[in-house]
């Protein structure tokens, strides 16, 4: 008994201590420490830009701000969906207008299980009705507190009731059988402090296993709380040179196909991995001191093993950030780190096809960077304020101060990446937002019919190669809807295309405390 008491402390070490790793990575599945979704687009005649705030625990609560620019719709609608649920959605819930901010709407949702949700919100007004799906993964990444105000008042209260409990069994004992008039007697009075002593014992008891039950479910709460997909990262020679190789470490990925397996140790079972911007991951490395960034994108042959060759960039540790998306939606952003001894490749700042990596300072106080084309890229920055939407809005200009024209890449405007200097924030931003354009298009297009794993997946991968061919070319300006979630100093990484070549630019922020 005393052994097995000892491993169960034992494992709850482990669990609690793993939890904490996890957890520096404050995880909201994709991304890294920015839990909030953003969308930025049409929806029918209206244009939209939508924030998702989750709870942080499941079931829980998330709010769905809604800012329109341009024609201002008369309703707004919310609405939550699974996206292998069984049964109907909910029906749409009202998002009010905000007093005295004119274009913007609120509402709060109920999302009553993780896993890749959305939230479809309806406009519709003098110009007419749309409507938009927004990919939202809902994990429990947090532990709600008790407050200690409240907690010390349900202590004088439990101590209360528990001190009128004994006085009425006492005095039940004592003087219940008794007339008006009458005395207790020494006996009852015996009998009286006996079952006083007795309901003490039963009370303890029971307060002893309320509190054994409250661990255990607060133990299997933590246990369901997310994880990332746990991962490796290193370097390895291969016949066509130096190559980074992520793999996925975690037993409930590769062993995912072992339905047997997954039962026994109650792990989730997950779709497959489809392309997103056409590619099956995007990883990123960002140097410690942050003086050289890598967006790359491995190919694999087993869903476990991407390999991508090396960049050519500067020896040291880099931190490690890989975006994967499964088919039902979700997605995973892995982290690890790595020791980059000195590598050979193409010409630093410049890249290799969508492969793209930057050496180098950030753009200084004018806010304005040279590309590697010629051109200029000028970040229009207004003060940033933590949890306040941000202004990451940039003007690329030709050499001859001309609006540059900006080619599609991977079917996007631009890429940008933000990281915290502590490694704490990290996320993959598009002018659409954070969300993933394959998780949009796996809710838009699931029918009832895809049950087989794999069948959804083949139509994604077509319609994105579609969609990405179509994308339309941009001229001078982009721009990308966020807010940096906490204070502190980040620095970002703009990726644009310009005559075939990705170029990228980097620049500094200091974000402040909201007062």
């Amino acid at each position: 008994m005393g052994q097995r008491h000892v491993t169960h402390q034992a494992m709850r070490r482990t669990l609690l201590r793993t939890l904490g790793i996890a957890l520096v990575y404050l995880v909201s599945s994709a991304h890294v420490g920015s839990p909030d979704t953003w969308f930025e687009g049409n929806a029918g005649p209206y244009h939209l830009t939508v924030q998702i705030q989750p709870a942080g625990v499941v079931p829980g609560v998330a709010t769905v701000y809604v800012r329109a620019t341009g024609d201002i719709p008369q309703t707004v609608t919310i609405q939550a969906n699974k996206f292998d649920a069984t049964g109907g959605a909910p029906p749409p819930e009202p998002a009010p207008p905000v007093t005295g901010d004119a274009g913007a709407f609120s509402g709060r949702l109920w999302i009553m299980t993780g896993g890749s949700n959305s939230v479809t919100v309806a406009a519709s007004g003098p110009e007419g009705s749309g409507k938009v799906v927004v990919p939202v993964v809902i994990v429990a990444y947090s532990r709600l507190q008790l407050d200690k105000p409240v907690a010390a008042g349900l202590l004088a209260m439990g101590a209360f009731l528990f001190v009128g409990l004994l006085t009425i069994v006492g005095a039940a004992v004592r003087e219940g059988s008794l007339a008006a008039d009458e005395s207790p007697t020494p006996q009852l009075k015996r009998r009286a402090r006996s079952a006083m002593a007795l309901a003490t014992v039963i009370v303890v008891l029971l307060a002893a296993g309320g509190w054994r039950w409250w661990n255990i479910e607060d133990l299997n709460y933590q246990r369901s709380m997310y994880k990332p997909l746990a991962s490796t990262a290193s370097m390895k020679r291969t016949d066509a040179g130096d190559a980074i190789e992520v793999r996925i470490a975690d037993s409930a990925w590769i062993k995912r196909r072992d339905t047997l397996w997954l039962s026994r140790h109650d792990a989730n079972s997950w779709s497959p991995l489809v392309e997103d911007h056409g590619k099956i991951m995007h990883l990123f490395l960002i140097r410690d001191d942050m003086s050289a960034f890598a967006h790359l994108h491995p190919a694999t042959s087993d869903s476990i093993s991407f390999s991508s060759p090396m960049p050519s960039i500067p020896a040291g540790r880099y931190k490690v950030f890989a975006d994967i998306v499964h088919e039902s939606g979700f997605t995973h952003t892995l982290t690890s780190s790595i020791d980059i001894g000195s590598s050979s490749g193409l010409p630093t700042a410049m890249g290799n096809g969508d492969d793209s990596w930057f050496v180098g300072a950030p753009a200084g106080d004018s806010r304005t960077a040279n590309l590697q084309s010629g051109a200029t890229m000028e970040w229009v920055q207004s003060p940033i304020i933590a949890g306040k939407p941000a202004s990451l809005r940039f003007i690329v200009r030709n050499a001859d101060g001309s609006p540059a024209q900006l080619e599609p890449y991977m079917g996007m405007p631009a890429h940008a990446v933000v990281s915290r200097d502590d490694g704490s924030v990290f996320v993959h931003l598009h002018p659409m937002g954070t969300i993933s354009m394959a998780s949009q298009m796996a809710f838009a297009m699931r029918q009832p019919g895809d049950t087989v794993l794999g069948t959804l997946g083949k139509r994604l991968s077509a319609a994105e190669m579609s969609a990405m061919q179509h994308a339309p070319v941009t001229i001078g300006t982009v721009s990308f809807p966020y807010a940096f979630p906490k204070p502190g100093n980040y620095r970002l990484w703009v990726q644009v295309k310009l005559g075939g070549k990705v170029n990228s630019a980097s620049f500094d922020a200091h974000v402040g405390a909201a007062p």
